[in-house]
């Protein structure tokens, strides 16, 4: 067998050539195949000649000869040619098949070479949170609002009342459409045209909105309606004292001092949770910083994928079906980011291994068994679903990316400030950047008049 190898960036194209009784045996055992499942008029199943079927599907023949022969083959080739593909999107071309002669090509991506560069002791700043009585206090309004009773009134309607309205739609291409539903006024739940002649009004008065811009899911407008809004009914919010009764309905403890005390250790734990994943972001942010190597167009296409399909999600959690539009605007922002994580993915492995960290099968487990109770399913579906979707990997990294953050955040110098302390620090820095970036483009002008003159002179 002849084997060269081709590089060119990342990518690693193999030729491959291989002769004799190996590939004559290939060649007529694919034959066979075709046979049993082909239909050629003139011909019984199953007893179409050799020389009928290579003619007639020689490309395809071609093709299930060279797919059979990397099936076989390739994990083989790649440990002789000391190669490892960073992906399964493995590609293969230029086939030919001659007699016994068997020659293609396979294409694929490896991972990046670089050297690590300095990772302890990473210069880490974040805000110093104390929680205050304020923070306990607002949390609390929430908790009152959150379950805030709304009652009908006579009143004019106010920003924060909701209303029940029935509404009729007529746009200037002559489509209608009529309902009723109750909005929250404030809450952005219509447009501000309609809920700024609302207020003031009460139950059982309309109001009437020309030219009202239609617009389609890409933001465009495409025609004007007009808009009538009848109100139906007017409720005021009603909030419920905090007090021994309440908690206890809440299951906060049997007193307002003990919900207090519970308000505030779940506050701390949601600073805590945080504060960690803004400590891990940020010491991502900071790796990412120092390397700029290129990464596997392969690896990027599948994160971005995933990146995609979370915003996706992300919408549909909030009532929103995404568009095609929507999601190819979302991959061309997260682009940059979907190379970030992919180039950190490598930097993260590669201080795992010199630091020795693994991940143990009993971690995975007990990730599996974490994901399951999450989806309220058994730990043996979840490894299903994984293992059938080529899903471990991720797991496995999931996993190894906290042990090997949890050490460099051991490992950094973590600096706590006030917000006031931080804030000015930042904006010292954008100052500092823009005065640089004003530097650079005055140099750049320079240099351009000094080119220009030169030529004048020429």
């Amino acid at each position: 067998m002849s084997v060269t190898v081709e590089e060119k960036g990342l990518v690693r194209t193999l030729t491959i050539e291989e002769k004799g009784d190996k590939i004559k045996k290939l060649v007529d055992s694919v034959i066979k195949e075709f046979q049993k499942n082909v239909n050629i008029p003139g011909f019984r199943k199953g007893h179409v000649p050799a020389s009928v079927i290579k003619a007639r599907y020689k490309s395809a023949l071609q093709e299930e000869v060279a797919r059979k022969f990397i099936g076989e083959n390739l994990q083989k080739i790649l440990e002789e040619q000391n190669l490892q593909p960073v992906s399964q999107d493995i590609t293969f071309g230029d086939i030919e098949l001659k007699g016994d002669t068997l020659k293609f090509k396979v294409a694929f991506e490896v991972a990046p070479e670089f050297e690590l560069k300095p990772y302890e002791g990473l210069t880490i700043e974040t805000i110093k949170h104390e929680i205050t009585d304020e923070d306990v206090q607002n949390y609390i309004d929430k908790l009152r609002d959150e379950n805030a009773e709304w009652e009908v009134t006579d009143k004019k309607v106010e920003e924060g009342d909701m209303v029940k309205i029935h509404y009729h739609i007529i746009a200037d291409n002559g489509e209608e459409e009529e309902d009723e539903l109750e909005v929250v006024i404030g809450a952005g739940q219509l447009r501000p045209e309609i809920e700024e002649k609302i207020i003031g009004k009460k139950a059982g008065e309309e109001i009437e909105v020309e030219d009202v811009p239609l617009y389609n899911e890409q933001g465009e407008e495409f025609g004007k309606a007009k808009v009538n809004v009848k109100i139906l009914e007017v409720k005021k919010k009603k909030l419920p004292k905090f007090d021994d009764e309440f908690v206890k309905k809440l299951g906060l403890g049997e007193n307002v001092e003990e919900a207090k005390q519970k308000i505030k250790e779940q506050i701390e734990n949601q600073v805590k949770i945080a504060k960690e994943a803004e400590l891990q972001q940020k010491i991502i942010d900071e790796l990412a910083k120092q390397y700029d190597f290129e990464v596997p167009s392969s690896l990027v296409r599948a994160e971005l994928e995933y990146l995609v399909q979370d915003y996706a999600r992300q919408l549909e959690n909030y009532g929103i079906k995404p568009s095609q539009e929507m999601l190819a605007a979302a991959a061309q922002g997260l682009e940059e980011t979907a190379i970030k994580n992919v180039r950190v993915m490598f930097v993260i492995n590669k201080i795992a291994e010199k630091e020795g960290i693994e991940v143990s099968e009993e971690e995975v487990n007990k990730e599996i068994e974490e994901m399951a109770k999450a989806y309220n399913t058994t730990p043996e579906q979840v490894r299903k679903y994984l293992e059938e979707n080529n899903l471990m990997n991720n797991i496995v990294y999931s996993i190894l990316r906290k042990k090997v953050l949890d050490l460099l955040k051991e490992k950094a110098n973590i600096i706590e400030m006030t917000k006031e302390e931080y804030e000015e620090k930042m904006k010292q820095q954008q100052q500092e950047e823009k005065a640089e970036e004003t530097q650079e483009e005055q140099r750049e002008e320079s240099s351009k008049e000094k080119k220009e003159e030169v030529d004048e002179q020429k």
